[in-house]
């Protein structure tokens, strides 16, 4: 895949967020557009310039529409819109969609938006007489109603395989709580020691409340317009080195037939990086899909970054930490920032590799590295983003 056509010819040119809260107190569209409108003036752009509009939907709609986005923002045009059905795989997959357009020529400069009141305004529960239908009729009637249900025995049958218990997820939480404690946009920022996992409820095996994602209102943008035209916009040009964003649909089935844990990630990983022309050593900084921490070992595992079964272990070591061999998620990720389905991994990705690095820790002036206040990571030159199973990923990269 050396001559992989699309490599580099996109980039991700601005980037936006509102307050991550439990209560927001307005409208999904209000959110949407602040986001929309930040990631607009941060590429230095105008509203009128975007011409293609991507967004999430999952079952039901939570997050407004195009057409109302569109009118929102005062678009002159739209070229293309599209929403990703891709659920915790949307996010990248998302982004590819958004490059293809641009790369095609059919779009200049597309906004990918996920607003939510997720939180505040949770979907109502519909009752025992709303039977299920589709691949949901398999699964909900005996009782794997959430996410948790869902995961929860491909994430067992891989603690087994390899002698791995909950007290092994402990550190990850640490750790992405601490990144989250560098974060001014984060919801959760109070530090949590391993005995404050090891005390958390159980929510249903193997997961503990601090191994899940906490749940949020907010809203997040990114602009993706072509590489050529971000060398003339406002910020440091990042380029989409390589992108994944089919499916196979979650949750993990066991494709290979080999075991019950691996992911797509896994196949996923080897045609990326191929992509890309790297290879998983060459990865500085890693954004990857953490609905729960037994999911986020096994996209760090399955991505190539530790070996099998030793994640846990190349974590209390610190070498997923911010200066360790591949920091991962930066951000404090879903289990701390919050969850925007993905979204918030790409944004910091494109911090992150920006020439003038995060732009909401607590450095007053230039990034000093000093952990108490700073999560910028030292000089990154390539980030790898995955989204949920690793059913979409990107390799984001500083423009040569």
């Amino acid at each position: 895949m050396g001559d992989h056509a699309i490599r580099d010819r996109t980039a991700i040119t601005g980037t936006g967020c509102t307050d991550i809260t439990k209560r927001s107190g307005r409208t999904v569209l209000s959110l949407a557009t602040e986001a929309g409108l930040k990631a607009i003036a941060d590429a230095g752009l105008d509203p009128t310039d975007i011409d293609g509009l991507v967004t999430f939907y999952w079952g039901r709609r939570d997050t407004p529409a195009p057409y109302e986005v569109a009118n929102s923002l005062g678009l002159t045009s739209c070229h293309m819109s599209y929403c990703d059905s891709g659920g915790g795989a949307w996010a990248c997959s998302a982004i590819a969609a958004a490059a293809m357009a641009v790369y095609s020529g059919m779009c200049r400069h597309v906004l990918v938006y996920r607003a939510s009141n997720s939180r505040s305004e949770p979907f109502p529960f519909e009752g025992l007489d709303a039977w299920p239908s589709g691949q949901r009729q398999w699964s909900e009637p005996f009782g794997a109603t959430h996410a948790a249900t869902l995961y929860g025995p491909h994430v067992t049958a891989y603690m087994r395989h390899y002698g791995v218990d909950n007290a092994d997820f402990a550190p990850l939480a640490v750790q992405q709580r601490t990144n989250a404690g560098l974060n001014r946009k984060a919801l959760m920022t109070e530090p949590i020691s391993v005995r404050d996992h090891q005390e958390s409820p159980w929510i249903i095996h193997p997961f503990r409340r601090l191994d899940c994602s906490i749940w949020n209102d907010g809203a997040m943008a990114v602009v993706v317009s072509s590489a050529e035209d971000a060398r003339r916009l406002r910020q440091s040009p990042l380029t989409i080195r390589a992108m994944e964003g089919g499916t196979l649909a979650a949750p993990v089935k066991a494709r290979t037939g080999r075991n019950h844990w691996e992911l797509n990630a896994r196949i996923a990983a080897r045609t990326l990086y191929a992509k890309a022309g790297v290879t998983a050593d060459d990865i500085d900084v890693a954004q990857l899909y953490d609905p729960f921490t037994g999911m986020a070992l096994l996209h760090i595992e399955q991505f190539g970054l530790t070996p099998a079964g030793e994640s846990a272990d190349r974590i209390r070591a610190g070498e997923l930490s911010l200066d360790g061999r591949i920091p991962v998620n930066t951000h404090g990720g879903h289990l701390s920032e919050g969850n925007l389905a993905g979204l918030g991994h790409v944004v910091e990705a494109v911090q992150q590799l920006r020439e003038d690095g995060v732009a909401d820790d607590h450095c007053t002036g230039a990034h000093d590295y000093d952990r108490r206040r700073c999560r910028q990571v030292r000089d990154p030159q390539l980030a790898l983003v995955a989204s949920e199973s690793g059913d979409s990923a990107l390799i984001l990269g500083r423009a040569a």
